[in-house]
């Protein structure tokens, strides 16, 4: 999981891109996994064509973007957990068990980064759409699926997250190896 440094400018996102990426993958066999990647990025798509199909029309625009704002910057704060339990892994637990913690915090640092990343993302997207259109009326349909796609997309990352830290926080409690998920 962990990457060696590329000439990528340090503005650039793709390593977080291609970091959380890598996380999709079979446990078992180290290999992508189509399943995660279909659910991954079908579910999203299919609640954008369900959006569009019903003729849906995203409204008070202002407040969305407070509650995604106010969220992207709590998953932020989930750096702060993941160093830590990083730090205590290194201190208390045997080879075996460090080795699987280890692990779990590097796809933990890379979903969380991709979240963040996501979160800004539609935080912007909310932000022009609040700066420069008449957030009164219900936004067209393009804005609407965009809307959509994102906060599905967002979603489904935090319950990945919230899995890899419910299986390190396993890994501490019982000493034993947690199934990676």
């Amino acid at each position: 999981m962990v990457r060696q440094q590329t000439n990528r400018s340090k503005f650039s996102a793709l390593a977080l891109v291609q970091d959380h990426y890598d996380t999709l993958r079979n446990y078992q066999t180290g290999r992508p996994s189509p399943a995660d990647y279909v659910v991954y990025l079908g579910t999203p798509a299919l609640a954008a064509v369900a959006s569009w199909s019903l003729d849906g029309r995203a409204r008070n625009i202002p407040d969305v973007l407070t509650a995604v704002a106010v969220l992207t910057g709590l998953i932020f704060s989930v750096f702060v957990l993941i160093f830590d339990l990083t730090a205590r892994a290194a201190d208390t637990l045997e080879a075996e068990s460090r080795e699987l913690i280890n692990r779990l915090a590097d796809e933990l640092r890379a979903n969380v980064s991709y979240a963040v990343l996501v979160g800004i993302a539609l935080t912007v997207v909310l932000g022009d759409i609040a700066l420069f259109m008449d957030t009164d009326k219900p936004l067209g349909r393009i804005p609407t699926v965009l809307i959509v796609f994102g906060s599905v997309h967002l979603l489904l990352t935090i319950f990945m997250v919230l899995k890899r830290v419910r299986a390190m926080f396993r890994g501490f409690r019982l000493r034993q190896p947690e199934r990676v998920p």
